[in-house]
């Protein structure tokens, strides 16, 4: 009884796990079946198996007026998204190494302001921010896209929690070697900070990748926009101001596919990383 009682349990928990599968899944489903249909069958079966698919969406988006729209705004979301990345990865790697492995005066004082600093929501700052970037001609341009938001706190917290676990021997023979703090943290820190690192990595180039508030408030210029923006207003030149919710959900799904593909090349990195930086302390 009590075997038959746990493999019941069991097959519930099971059960409830895949119908939260589904439910995530769902939505990129009715983007790729909404890509493969066309307006009509788009309007009597929205959700649904498309009954009669075509690939002439996909093809329309990647031609003509939108497809010079799409490549262009793709171009510009991975000449934003990879820097930015990057530079974000960068900084939250040193500035976790300082806040874990170094003593200086006001060092929690400092580290729990950047903490509570997560607490004020980012539309708070955007007025003042659109305002000083006006003033030093920053609008319309790639750097408003690519430098603000770089010293991110939530990866500078994971990146400094993962380093305050790591041996100090490891470090102090570095030293003894000659290291420097530069060639410390490069050669030895780092190397070893590589799953919470990753895991930054993916974290901030997803967030980067999806973002939308923020460009669209600054980039007003089609040639700066990234996929995000010009995404909603994705047309031909015969459709004028009417959405093809077709082309958009078409859109979508291709959109998805470079996040997809990320995931699942450094999904191991990912769940390592955020984990990790959770026990150590």
């Amino acid at each position: 009884m009590r075997k038959s009682s746990w493999v019941g349990a069991r097959g519930v928990v099971n059960l409830f796990l895949i119908a939260m599968a589904f439910l995530a899944l769902y939505p990129f489903l009715v983007m790729l079946f909404g890509g493969l249909k066309s307006s009509r069958e788009l309007t009597t079966n929205p959700g649904g198996i498309p009954t009669d698919p075509t690939l002439d969406n996909f093809h329309t988006i990647f031609s003509g007026d939108a497809g010079a729209v799409l490549w262009r705004s793709l171009a510009n979301s991975f000449i934003v998204t990879i820097p930015f990345t990057a530079l974000t990865v960068l900084f939250c790697a040193m500035a976790g190494y300082a806040f874990a492995r170094y003593k200086f005066r006001g060092r929690n004082v400092l580290f729990g302001l950047l903490v509570m600093s997560m607490l004020v929501p980012t539309e708070v700052n955007i007025p003042t921010l659109y305002v000083m970037f006006s003033k030093v001609d920053w609008l319309n341009t790639y750097q408003v896209q690519i430098l603000p938001g770089t010293a991110s706190v939530l990866g500078m917290f994971m990146a400094r929690q993962y380093m305050a676990g790591m041996p100090g021997e490891v470090l102090d023979a570095a030293r003894l070697d000659g290291a420097g703090h530069w060639k410390t943290f490069w050669r030895v820190a780092a190397p070893m900070s590589a799953p919470v690192l990753g895991a930054i990595a993916v974290l901030t180039f997803v967030a980067k990748w999806s973002d939308y508030l923020w460009p669209v408030i600054m980039v007003s210029d089609p040639d700066y926009q990234p996929i995000m923006v010009t995404l909603p207003s994705l047309s031909t030149s015969q459709d004028g101001f009417i959405t093809r919710y077709e082309l958009l959900l078409a859109g979508c799904f291709v959109i998805t596919l470079p996040l997809l593909a990320i995931f699942l090349r450094f999904q191991e990195k990912l769940m390592s990383g955020t984990t990790a930086g959770a026990v150590r302390g």
